[in-house]
């Protein structure tokens, strides 16, 4: 009869017990990161990024009107004469970085609207996917490995692009050689450091899940579900808008008075 130690027992637990853990760790956090949190700024940018970007545009429309009857005035003031072309161009130069973020805002909302109209992800095949990719961080992820060897590496690097691009049929076709493989050494001491690493990569993946979840999109999840959040949101922002251009209009108008003069 074999007898084992009890303190090499109880590390052997440990150890598989973290890798079990960091594994299903790693899997929510890159779930979160390439398809729920996608899922969620689609979603937002629908709902409520539409009315956000319409404040940025009123207050960058805002914004301009403002210097533009700052330079019109310092330039009568001067008696110098008010070319419009001229004073439109620098204004152009000046807020060329908040219109390159309009731009791209715009363009994030048109992407949410084509995505809408197409399938996104199928949350079953998600599932059946993650299942898969649990298997694999097990049998590949260097973290788990004292001495990370190149052609696990190389391996895990494409495991991760068929879980970001929702390559299933991939991930299972490599899942299939999975065979159950809880960490069995020779010596104490190597479980010691294996445990050591294993508790720091532990820590360190759920600092970054918590991060995701604290972060936007997935921090508006609770506006997304909840419709009366949803609607006050809304309702803010509609009010902004209009509280904007209506000083909009009204530089506008100083504008027009000054050049009337």
């Amino acid at each position: 009869m074999v007898i084992i130690h009890p303190e090499y027992a109880m590390l052997i637990l440990e150890v598989n017990d973290l890798k079990e853990q960091i594994a299903n760790l790693i899997v929510e956090r890159d779930m979160l990161n390439h398809y729920v949190c996608r899922d969620i700024e689609m979603k937002y940018m629908l709902k409520i990024g539409a009315l956000e970007y319409k404040l940025i545009v009123a207050g960058n429309n805002y914004e301009k009107a403002v210097r533009k009857l700052e330079i019109i005035s310092e330039r009568i003031a001067k008696k110098m004469p008010v070319n419009m072309t001229t004073i439109d161009r620098k204004i152009k130069s000046e807020f060329k970085e908040k219109d390159e973020f309009e731009a791209s805002m715009s363009e994030d909302i048109d992407f949410a609207i084509e995505m809408t109209s197409s399938d996104y992800f199928d949350y079953d095949i998600l599932d059946e996917m993650n299942i898969a990719y649990f298997k694999l961080q097990k049998l590949y992820n260097p973290v788990f490995e004292l001495n990370m060897s190149d052609e696990k590496e190389k391996m895990y690097k494409k495991i991760e692009g068929y879980y970001k691009k929702g390559n299933y049929k991939k991930l299972y076709k490599l899942a299939e050689k999975y065979n159950e493989d809880d960490v069995f050494q020779d010596e104490v001491a190597i479980l010691k450091r294996l445990g050591k690493k294993y508790t720091d990569v532990l820590r360190k993946v759920q600092r970054e899940v918590r991060k995701i979840k604290n972060s936007f999109p997935y921090n508006q999840k609770v506006i997304l579900e909840d419709e009366n959040l949803c609607r006050r949101k809304k309702d803010s922002l509609n009010r902004e808008i209009a509280e904007v251009n209506v000083e909009l209009k009204k530089v506008e108008k100083k504008i027009e008075n000054k050049l009337k003069k």
